[in-house]
């Protein structure tokens, strides 16, 4: 026996007895060979895609509000943990063409993790990165076949920053399903995220069009008393009900994000020496948002020969109330960005807080045309009321609501040129979240009013073969542009335009060889006054030219116990300052892996090795508003997750 099987034999004997049956879940989680495209796609904890849900044509569906749990609205505040959440897909282009309300930015569509009939259980160990800890257990279990079961998950996490923070963090969630009968299926769950002792990394703000300094990666530089912690909570009903004909989806959901206490170390005026000139320490307890949403949808198709006719009506709803600022900020002077600068924890005491609250109701109507053989048709319009009300801890500060009632048109088409070849075409508009205010900002965790966005786009998608699908597609999408001005206050300071080009090829090409290969070429452009005053430039911070990704997994066929992947991921230079007369230079990461799947007893069971940044290189992210943080160093991780089934 092999030293891999006897470790793995000694673990989990206890439980794997139990499991006299074979069955995979957790063990075959790969993104690489599920992903139907390179736009992004997620299953437990493997990702892949040039896209993700914090960034999507250079913009985020999240902030803007863009996300669906099943392809239902819902406004998330806290996170949506991986012991709830299966997996998510990216829908962008001819993938989004299938919502009958497409938003600009894409849309980030979360699937659950849910019951079958048979009890199954999945035990995952993590070593890494920078040496730290997890374990994750979920729980699958039947109460009445497979019309009434439960899923469960339980997470523990010591985790390693890359920046040397030491994180301490847990989650529980459980889902309930029930299909009483055919065309009928319900589900409540709930999920609970807790983060505590995670120190702040330092944000480094240059005094001058130069990058910081390099120093010593995978140490920790911050103030170790300078933590953070919260909890997250996630909350939630789904019912599909199929009857006479009409298809009826409803979805309810609360997402709540309470902060005990939150910080950030602001390094100011950092000089090419690594000398800051004042380094402040920005804390703030009590911040809190929480967010009830929801859709209603009710849809009735019929055919007609080779087409088929949908009518969609939908309700759209959500609550937000936040809690923030009154914080204080703690000079701590005169410091470095290179190396430790411990200093004394100083008192601090917290002002009144700022309270916000959006109430908005969206009303829509589409129609859907399904033509066999020709292609497919989506119109719609939506009517969205929103409301958002403000109150100053300061009686003698009024701020006036903020109402708008736009009326949001979509169209989108696709067309079979060939059986092989698609042609497809979308016009968008949206009303969106703008971001929130940075912490460096002087009204920091602020969120200006919804914007008003506009997205066209189109292209082709080639099935080349079966399993092999190539789409190239263009894009051009317009919001306000916001970020901070001299004075240090968020706000609006133009419109940003960004048009593009994207290209994906995903499937296997050979027996064993899977490829997801994506690149975008990006024109992202701010105009307005500032601009033409020269006061910023015309790119914002954080904007590349180009992004390319190229990901292999191959299963040796002749070993099929054994399959090794890897990731080239590749950028070009990123605007890095206001002025746009910084850089930070072009990067290439490389990532390797190997997957070994074996059994113990019945039970499969994977040991999987990973290493990310291959080569180590250095190199700097910059935020939309101007701080720098490194690239994380090279790491490694190995994970050994067993499936079992009673």
């Amino acid at each position: 026996m092999s030293f891999s099987r006897l470790l793995v034999s000694a673990a989990l004997a206890p439980a794997l007895c139990a499991a006299p049956a074979a069955w995979a879940q957790r063990t075959d989680d790969n993104a690489a060979t599920a992903a139907e495209d390179a736009f992004g796609r997620s299953i437990g904890d493997s990702t892949i895609g040039i896209y993700s849900d914090s960034d999507v044509r250079g913009f985020s569906p999240s902030t803007a509000g863009n996300l669906r749990i099943h392809g239902l609205y819902y406004d998330q505040q806290g996170i949506l943990t991986g012991r709830l959440q299966q997996g998510s897909t990216i829908r962008v282009g001819i993938s989004a063409q299938s919502y009958p309300f497409p938003a600009p930015t894409g849309i980030a569509d979360y699937s659950l993790r849910e019951p079958g009939g048979e009890t199954r259980a999945s035990i995952g160990l993590n070593y890494g990165p920078r040496g730290g800890r997890s374990a994750e257990l979920d729980l699958q279990l039947p109460l009445y076949g497979d019309r009434l079961g439960v899923a469960l998950g339980l997470g523990i996490n010591r985790g390693r920053r890359l920046y040397g923070g030491t994180p301490n963090d847990h989650t529980f969630a459980g889902l309930l399903r029930y299909a009483p009968r055919d065309g009928i299926e319900l589900r409540a769950f709930f999920s609970r995220f807790r983060v505590e002792d995670d120190e702040s990394q330092p944000f480094i703000f240059t005094s001058g069009p130069f990058l910081p300094k390099r120093f010593p990666r995978n140490r920790f530089f911050g103030q170790t008393w300078n933590d953070y912690s919260y909890t997250t909570g996630t909350y939630g009903v789904i019912a599909d009900v199929r009857i006479a004909g009409f298809d009826t989806r409803f979805g309810l959901f609360r997402s709540v994000f309470d902060n005990d206490v939150s910080t950030a170390d602001l390094l100011f005026g950092t000089g090419p020496d690594g000398a800051v000139a004042s380094r402040l320490i920005l804390r703030e307890r009590g911040n809190r948002s929480a967010s009830t949403s929801g859709e209603l949808r009710v849809s009735r198709s019929f055919d007609d020969g080779p087409r088929r006719h949908g009518l969609i009506a939908s309700l759209r709803a959500r609550q937000l109330a936040r809690r923030y600022g009154g914080g204080a900020l703690i000079d701590l002077g005169p410091s470095r960005s290179d190396g430790p600068d411990p200093r004394p924890e100083p008192g601090s005491t917290d002002g009144p807080k700022t309270r916000d609250l959006v109430e908005q109701a969206t009303l829509g109507i589409a129609y859907q045309l399904r033509w066999l053989g020709v292609g497919e048709l989506t119109a719609g319009v939506q009517r969205t009321d929103y409301l958002k009300r403000i109150t100053s801890p300061d009686p003698g500060v009024l701020f006036p609501d903020t109402r708008d009632s736009p009326w949001l048109p979509s169209a989108t088409a696709a067309f079979h040129l060939t059986p092989q070849l698609a042609l497809y075409a979308g016009y968008v508009r949206g009303l969106e979240e703008s971001p929130v205010g940075p912490p460096e900002a002087v009204n920091r965790n602020e969120a200006p009013p919804a914007i008003r966005t506009r997205q066209i786009d189109g292209g082709l998608r080639w099935s080349i073969a079966p399993g092999l699908t190539a789409v190239l597609g263009l894009f051009d999408i317009s919001k306000p542009y916001f970020n901070v001005d001299e004075a240090g206050r968020f706000r609006q300071r133009g419109a940003v335009t960004n048009r593009g080009v994207e290209l994906s090829v995903a499937g296997q090409i050979a027996p064993g060889l899977n490829v997801v290969a994506g690149n975008v070429l990006l024109d992202a452009r701010i105009s307005g006054e500032e601009v033409a005053a020269g006061t910023i430039g015309r790119r914002p911070i954080g904007a590349f030219v180009r992004r390319t990704l190229v990901s292999i997994d191959y299963r040796f066929p002749a070993f099929e116990r054994l399959s090794i992947d890897a990731l080239v991921d590749s950028s070009s230079a990123r605007t890095a300052n206001a002025a746009n007369s910084l850089s930070i230079p072009a990067r290439t990461i490389v990532n390797l892996g190997a997957r070994y799947r074996f059994s113990v007893g019945n039970a499969p069971v994977l040991l999987r090795a990973q290493v990310t940044n291959l080569f180590n290189r250095f190199g700097w992210n910059v935020s939309s508003s101007g701080y720098f943080t490194p690239v994380a160093a090279r790491t490694f991780l190995l994970t050994l997750a067993a499936d079992l089934q009673a």
